[in-house]
């Protein structure tokens, strides 16, 4: 192989993966379908990408989904930035 060839291989490679990368973000998110509420009217438990999910709450910590990344309208908003000191820093 030559020099041109080369480059005009690598430029083939490149431009095909634009379309991938650019379809991540074009994504728009999942809309949740409310499987369960409690008794004040909250969800649950949702299903999400075909997936349920019981949705983390004072009482569920662990293996639910965040009611925010649900898609919900309820819970946590995550900050922007890291509110303290790293501990690799101290």
């Amino acid at each position: 192989m030559n020099a041109k060839t080369l480059t005009v291989a690598a430029l083939s490679i490149s431009t095909a993966a634009l379309p991938i990368a650019g379809t991540a973000f074009a994504a728009a998110p999942a809309t949740p379908q409310i499987l369960s509420r409690d008794a004040h009217g909250r969800a649950t438990q949702v299903r999400v990408d075909g997936q349920a999910y019981p949705v983390c709450e004072g009482s569920v910590q662990d293996e639910c989904i965040n009611p925010r990344q649900a898609g919900l309208r309820f819970g946590d908003v995550p900050l922007g930035y890291w509110p303290g000191q790293l501990a690799s820093d101290s």
